[in-house]
C-alpha cells in the first residue's frame, strides 16, 4: 500500500462502489515528511509508447481523459516543463495512458489514440485532441468529431485512421486500461506516478503545478 495523498484522504482506495465515472482530481498535494512517502509497484503496458530517450532513470505514468479540463490544466501548463527539463534531456521517459472516466465520449477519444498508433502518431493525437479539447460530455468526442479533429495531425492517413475507429477495434484496449486504472488507485484524472521498477513509483494526484512535479522527479532520481 504507497500512501493516499491529497483528494484522497480518508476514503476508501478505490471505493467499493466505482465506476469509473469519477469527477476530475484538481487538488494541492499534502506535502508529507519524505520518510512517509511510500511507493507502489506500477507495470507499465508494453503496448504504451513514450516520449523520452530509452536510456532514461525514470518513468512518470500519467492516467489521463480526453475529456478531463484538468487534463488539458496539466498539458497545457505543468507537461511543458516536464518536458523541456526532463524528458528532452534523456532524464525521464514520459508514459500517457488514456481512460474512460468522464463519459461515453472518452471511450473514442481513447480509441482514437490507438488508431493514430498504427501511424506513429499516438503523440501527435495526444497533443491534438488537448489542444482542441471541448467541454466535458458537448459531442466534441464524437467519432466525426474525433475524425475532423484527427485531420489536423500532419501526415495521418486519414482513411485508415476513420476506418480503425469505426471498427471499435480498440474499445477493448481503453476499457482494460480503465480497469488498470482502478486497480492501482486512481479515482480521478489526471493521476500521475513517478518511478521504476526499482525505486518503485509515488503518486501524484490532479493537475498539480511544475514545482510539485519537480520535487518529486528529483527526489526519485537522487
Amino acid at each position: 500500500m504507497f500512501l493516499v495523498i491529497g483528494y484522497f484522504i480518508g476514503g476508501t482506495f478505490p471505493p467499493s462502489n466505482f465506476t469509473g465515472a469519477a469527477k476530475e482530481s484538481n487538488v494541492m498535494i499534502q506535502q508529507q515528511p519524505q520518510q512517509a512517502q511510500q511507493t507502489m509497484k506500477l507495470q507499465i503496458p508494453s503496448f504504451t509508447p513514450a516520449r523520452g530517450s530509452d536510456s532514461a532513470q525514470l518513468n512518470i505514468v500519467e492516467f489521463g481523459d480526453y475529456q478531463c479540463p484538468f487534463c488539458e490544466k496539466f498539458f497545457q501548463e505543468t507537461e511543458p516543463q516536464i518536458m523541456q527539463n526532463y524528458v528532452n534531456t534523456g532524464k525521464v521517459k514520459f508514459y500517457f495512458e488514456g481512460v474512460q472516466f468522464v463519459g461515453p465520449d472518452s471511450l473514442t477519444l481513447g480509441q482514437g489514440s490507438w488508431c493514430a498508433d498504427e501511424q506513429g502518431k499516438y503523440y501527435e493525437y495526444h497533443d491534438q485532441m488537448y489542444s482542441n479539447q471541448g467541454r466535458e460530455n458537448s459531442g466534441w468526442g464524437t467519432p466525426d468529431k474525433v475524425k475532423a479533429l484527427a485531420a489536423g495531425i500532419t501526415g495521418l492517413d486519414t482513411q485508415k485512421f476513420n476506418a480503425c475507429l469505426d471498427s471499435k477495434k480498440y474499445e477493448s484496449r481503453v476499457q482494460q486500461l480503465t480497469s488498470f486504472a482502478q486497480n492501482v488507485g486512481v479515482t480521478g484524472t489526471p493521476t500521475s506516478f513517478i518511478g521504476d521498477n526499482q525505486k518503485g513509483y509515488i503518486p501524484i494526484v490532479g493537475a498539480q503545478p511544475y514545482d510539485v512535479f519537480k520535487q518529486v522527479i528529483d527526489k526519485q532520481l537522487g
